[in-house]
């Protein structure tokens, strides 16, 4: 039996292709604004890098990545898509939303699109990472066994390499190196 996999990649879709599974703007009949795509909640600094890699997973297995990260453009405002591409927006918005305390999110009530939400909360989060290097380093020196096993020890600080290993620098190094030879 072959199977036509003609649409398994988004590059090869058109618009007329959104009723596609594979479609970022496909909204499945399980989809809904009050669907919690993940169990963390984002509470701050402190979780952001974790909190971000689970959202991204999630997103990522909902197809929904690329609205979020801009990468599928906000169609124009007269374009066939558009009611579409709002739905998915505002979808994706609740679905952030969601995932966020109360504290954090009352204040991201009103951004207007899922790629914005996301930068903000990027910016106002990441900017942190030279001090959650250091909370993690330091909770990495003070690690002891005590009366857990060996796995969950070893899984505890591996967590913390993990996270260390996924924090984005927020700066990234343009320095330009010339190398002089003497004869």
């Amino acid at each position: 039996m072959s199977i036509n996999n003609t649409h398994n990649s988004t590059e090869n879709l058109t618009e007329e292709d959104h009723n596609s599974p594979n479609h970022p703007l496909f909204l499945h009949q399980n989809d809904h604004p009050g669907l919690i795509l993940i169990s963390k909640k984002l509470t701050g600094s402190d979780n952001y890098g974790s909190w971000k890699r689970s959202m991204m997973i999630a997103l990522n297995a909902k197809n929904k990545l690329k609205i979020v990260t801009g990468e599928l453009a906000e169609p124009e405002t007269n374009s066939r898509t558009r009611a579409l591409w709002e739905r998915n927006n505002d979808m994706i918005i609740s679905w952030i939303l969601n995932t966020i305390t109360d504290q954090i999110s009352n204040s991201l009530n009103f951004v207007n699109t899922a790629s914005e939400l996301w930068k903000e909360l990027q910016e106002q989060y990441s900017q942190l990472d030279g001090h959650r290097i250091y909370q993690l380093s330091n909770k990495i020196a003070q690690l002891k066994q005590n009366q857990c096993s060996i796995e969950v020890y070893y899984h505890t600080l591996k967590g913390y390499w993990d996270e260390i290993d996924a924090i984005e620098a927020p700066y990234t190094c343009t320095c330009v190196f010339t190398v002089k030879m003497e004869n």
